[in-house]
């Protein structure tokens, strides 16, 4: 079975934080102050007359030397991950830097105590017998650059799983608002055909309202290519549904009527675009042979607990199939669960008194962005 292997780069530098680097530094001076301490209370039990500034001289600067290294440390983490790599590069880069490591750790503490020995008058440094103090310094020195060096793979491993998850989340946000906008795309191809049938059986009686219904027509256009989300205030959805309704008006006079009803206060409302204009066209699809003698629509937008409830009612035929779902009201249940998963939802079903009516139903927090 062939493991799947991300591709890596050819060599990447490690990025010092400052942050980062004050807090690391805090922590290796408060544990070198914990090591002096041990050692001359250890010290001082065995009896020997060193004071206690000399072990503080040995922890600070063992521990200064290590927190410089520390990009070292980070740069075979970054540039040898053991999931990424095979265990070659992994391992010649992680020896190759613990070498490195080892050396500038000896040859770092060496020069520092040596210039503070002399500084504070205490002659010269004695590091001991370097045959021996080099392979001792190198155990404790391997043990820490692989504890670093694990802590470093775990952090790279904890950022790119946030990077993949916060890019898996972009992606998805990405493709929801591609289907939102997809599914607030689908207009009705009638509404044009029949819109500007209806400008030109009004343009011979009555100009001014011809150029009434053009401004209207051009708001609806310049609405439905307006770039942006599947989403807007149910004003605006409002604003749009009256300039639908003055051509439901100029075609069918007054054997369409239509009522409104909405609660103050509710203007905010986040709305799928096009959502009431399509259940009022809907109503007067399903309603064709009604509208030949007449048909009320009621749209109705109410507080309902703590959700909006967005209705639009007729007294038509109603609907005739047991799950009366078609495309425009597909579309829309299809909008409601990606914008509010199952938080909001569409309601259909025929009226007591005859007639059909499609609710809403959408929490209230869903507030215009």
């Amino acid at each position: 079975m062939e493991t799947y292997r991300e591709q890596s780069p050819s060599w990447r530098w490690p990025t010092i934080q400052l942050r980062w680097a004050l807090m690391s530094g805090a922590f290796f001076f408060l544990n070198a102050l914990r090591l002096a301490l041990t050692v001359a209370l250890d010290l001082k039990a065995s009896g020997s007359p060193t004071p206690w500034q000399e072990p503080l001289v040995w922890e600070l600067t063992s521990a200064l030397v290590v927190w410089a290294m520390l990009p070292l440390t980070q740069l075979a983490a970054l540039n040898a991950p053991w999931r990424r790599t095979g265990w070659g590069r992994f391992l010649a880069l992680h020896l190759g830097a613990a070498l490195v490591f080892w050396i500038l750790h000896v040859a770092g503490m060496w020069a520092l105590r040596t210039v503070v020995y002399r500084l504070a008058g205490w002659g010269a440094y004695d590091y001991g017998n370097l045959a021996f103090r080099a392979p001792m310094e190198g155990l404790k020195d391997l043990i820490g650059f692989a504890a670093l060096a694990a802590l470093f793979h775990v952090v790279e491993i904890r950022r790119r799983r946030s990077e993949r998850e916060l890019a898996a989340a972009r992606l998805e946000s990405e493709l929801r608002e591609a289907r939102l906008q997809a599914l607030s795309a689908q207009l009705d191809p009638h509404f044009l055909f029949n819109a500007l049938n209806t400008l030109s059986s009004v343009m011979y009686e009555d100009l001014a309202k011809a150029d009434r219904l053009l401004g209207d027509l051009g708001q609806m256009l310049r609405d439905g290519l307006e770039a942006g989300g599947a989403t807007w205030t149910l004003d605006r959805e409002l604003a749009y549904l009256d300039h639908y309704l003055a051509f439901v008006e100029a075609r069918f006079g007054d054997r369409v009527q239509v009522i409104r009803s909405i609660e103050p206060g509710l203007g905010g409302l986040c709305v799928p675009r096009f959502a009431l204009q399509r259940l009022v066209e809907n109503a007067l699809k399903h309603n064709e042979d009604a509208v030949g003698r007449s048909l009320q629509v009621t749209v109705s937008v109410q507080r309902s607990g703590d959700a909006a409830r967005l209705s639009v009612a007729d007294d038509g035929g109603g609907f005739i199939d047991a799950r009366p779902m078609g495309i425009g009201l597909e579309n829309l249940r299809r909008s409601l669960d990606l914008l509010h998963d199952a938080r909001a939802r569409l309601e259909t079903g025929n009226r007591p008194g005859g007639g059909a009516e499609v609710v809403i139903l959408l929490p209230l927090e869903a507030r215009h962005g």
